[in-house]
C-alpha cells in the first residue's frame, strides 16, 4: 500500500500493425518499424533519466510511470504524444493517468484498471478523416491513402505522403531497428558483414524453394489475464521487462539457430517484436522451424525468466500461438499479415481448448490470390492448427521421409485422393502400403505406417489416412497427411541432403 499520493500514467502505442502494412514496400515497412524502434529507445531512456525508480517499466511499446501530481501526469502523456505523432506523422500512442492511493487497492489492480481505461480511451479515438481528393490532387504512390507531399529521394521518383516519406528513409538503412539490436546482440563478424534485403525479392532469392516467403505473426496467450496479478511496483516491472526481453531473446536465439546468411544476405526481415507480440518475414524454409523454435523457448523459459521474477506462484508457464504464412514473394504483405494474423486465432482457438497448457500453430500455403482464410480452407482436409509438440512430430517426420528417399509422387498420389472421397483417400493409402510392404526393405513401410500412426491412425479396423483421435471438424475428417504433403518441399533436412 502506498503511503504517498501518486499518479499512475500508462501508455500504449495505437494501431501498430494498421501503420506498418498500409503499404506493401518492405523498405517502409522496415523504415516504420525502425521508427517505432527508435522511439522506444528514447521515450525509455528519458522516462529512466527523468524518473529513475519510479519507472515502472518501458517497452514494447508501451510504458508505466509513477509522478507526484495530476498536472505533471497530463504533461507528460501531453509531449508524448506530441513527439511520437510529430516523428510518425500518422501513428499515435495514448496515455492515461489515475491516483495510486486507495483502500483495498495492491498495486496490480491499478495497472489492470489503468489498461481498461486505455482500452476505452483508445476505442473511442476517431479514426483519421479521409480527406477529399481533388481531380489536381495526387494520392502517396505507396500508401495510397494520404496525399502525396513531396518527391521521394531516391531512384524511384515516388510522389510520398509525409508519413511514408518519414519511413522510406530509415528503411534504406541497413543498419537500424531490430536488425541492428540483433547485430548487436550475435556478436559475430560474419553477422556484421551481412546485408538485409531491399525488398521480398531478395528474401526470396535466397529462399528454398526459390521465390517463397514466409510470414510470421506470434502472440503470447491469456496475458492479458495476468495484468493484475504482480502486486508490487517492482515485481509488475519485473514481469513486464521480463515478457519482452524473453520474446526478444528467443527471436534472436530462433534467427541465430535457423537464419544463417545466404550469400551475404539475411534471410529474415524483422518486423516488430512487442511485449509479447512478433512480426517476423522470412525465407519459406526457415519460417515454420523459426516460429516453433520461438514458441517453444518462449514457453520453456518463461517460469524461470517471468513467472517466477514476478511472483506469479499460481501460474505454470507462458504459452504462444502463431500464425504462418508461406507464399510467392509478390503475394502482398498487407495479405500476408492479415492471413497470418486469422490463423493466429485460430491457434489461440485451439490453445484455448488445451487450458492454455500449450502452445499452437497454424500454417498455410498460398497458392492463389484469394485472402480469404475460411474460402481458401473450406474444402481441404488438413489437421490444423497443431500443438508445438505434434507440429515438431510432423517436422520430424517429413526430416525422416526426406532422408530415406520417399518417393514424391506416392505422397502426391495420396494427397490428391483426400480431394476426391473419404473412400478413395482411404484405398490410395492402403494400396501404397501394400506397396511398400512387398518390398524386401521395409524402410518406406515402416516410415509411413508409423507416420500415420503418430497422427491419429489406430490400425485396428480404421483405416489411413484419417484422423480417428481428432473430432470431424464442420463436418468433414482431417488427415495430417495433407499437411505433410503440403510443408514437404518447404522443410530441409538439418545438415544438408
Amino acid at each position: 500500500m502506498m503511503s504517498k499520493q501518486q499518479w499512475l500514467v500508462c501508455f500504449d502505442t495505437d494501431r501498430i500493425k494498421q501503420y506498418l502494412f498500409v503499404t506493401n514496400r518492405l523498405k517502409e515497412i522496415r523504415g516504420g518499424s525502425a521508427l517505432l524502434e527508435n522511439l522506444d529507445r528514447k521515450r525509455k531512456k528519458e522516462l529512466q533519466d527523468r524518473y529513475e525508480k519510479n519507472l515502472v517499466y518501458s517497452a514494447g511499446g508501451g510504458a508505466a510511470v509513477l509522478v507526484s501530481t495530476e498536472q505533471e501526469a497530463k504533461d507528460l502523456i501531453a509531449q508524448i504524444e506530441r513527439e511520437f505523432q510529430a516523428e510518425t506523422i500518422t501513428a499515435s500512442i495514448t496515455g492515461v493517468f489515475l491516483p495510486t492511493n486507495g483502500p483495498g487497492r495492491e498495486f496490480g489492480e491499478r495497472m489492470a484498471e489503468a489498461g481498461q481505461r486505455l482500452r476505452r480511451v483508445k476505442a473511442a479515438k476517431a479514426e483519421l478523416t479521409t480527406l477529399p481528393i481533388e481531380p489536381y490532387l495526387c494520392l502517396c504512390d505507396s500508401c495510397g491513402q494520404q496525399l502525396a507531399a513531396t518527391r521521394a529521394n531516391d531512384r524511384s521518383g515516388d510522389w510520398l505522403c509525409c508519413s511514408c516519406d518519414k519511413k522510406r528513409k530509415p528503411g534504406g538503412d541497413k543498419r537500424q531497428g531490430y536488425f541492428d539490436e540483433f547485430l548487436e546482440w550475435i556478436g559475430s563478424v560474419e553477422w556484421n558483414r551481412t546485408e538485409i534485403a531491399d525488398d521480398l525479392d531478395g528474401i526470396g532469392v535466397v529462399a528454398r524453394p526459390p521465390n517463397y516467403v514466409g510470414f510470421i505473426a506470434l502472440d503470447g496467450n491469456h496475458i492479458g489475464s495476468l495484468l493484475d496479478k504482480p502486486q508490487t511496483i517492482e515485481r509488475y516491472g519485473q514481469f513486464s521487462t521480463g515478457l519482452y526481453n524473453l520474446t526478444k531473446e528467443q527471436v534472436f536465439t530462433a534467427l541465430q539457430d535457423h537464419g544463417s546468411p545466404r550469400d551475404g544476405i539475411a534471410p529474415f526481415e524483422i518486423v516488430l517484436i512487442g511485449g509479447d507480440d512478433v512480426l517476423l518475414i522470412t525465407a519459406a524454409d526457415i519460417a515454420i522451424e523459426v516460429a516453433l523454435t520461438i514458441a517453444e523457448g518462449f514457453e520453456r523459459k518463461s517460469l524461470s525468466k517471468v513467472v517466477d521474477p514476478a511472483g506469479l506462484t499460481d501460474v505454470k508457464n507462458l504459452t504462444m500461438a502463431g500464425g504462418i504464412v508461406l507464399a510467392h514473394a509478390d503475394f502482398p504483405i498487407p495479405a500476408m499479415h492479415q492471413l497470418a494474423e486469422a490463423l493466429q486465432k485460430s491457434a489461440k482457438k485451439h490453445c484455448a481448448s488445451e487450458g492454455y497448457e500449450t502452445g499452437a500453430i497454424d500454417f498455410l500455403i498460398v497458392s492463389g490470390s484469394d485472402t480469404d482464410l475460411e474460402t481458401m480452407r473450406k474444402t481441404i482436409p488438413h489437421r490444423r492448427p497443431y500443438t508445438l509438440e505434434k507440429l515438431g512430430c510432423l517436422l520430424s517426420h517429413i526430416r525422416q521421409l526426406k532422408r530415406v528417399d520417399f518417393p514424391m509422387s506416392q505422397l502426391q498420389t495420396m494427397y490428391q485422393a483426400l480431394f476426391e472421397s473419404e473412400v478413395n483417400a482411404q484405398l490410395a493409402s492402403i494400396a501404397t502400403l501394400g506397396r511398400l510392404g512387398q518390398r524386401e526393405d521395409k524402410e518406406l513401410y515402416n516410415r509411413l505406417k508409423t507416420f500415420f500412426s503418430d497422427f491419429g491412425v489406430k490400425f485396428d479396423g480404421q483405416l489411413p489416412p484419417w484422423d480417428a483421435d481428432t473430432k470431424e471438424r464442420d463436418g468433414r475428417k482431417v488427415s495430417a497427411l495433407t499437411d505433410l504433403v503440403e510443408l514437404y518441399p518447404f522443410i530441409q533436412v538439418k545438415g544438408g541432403a
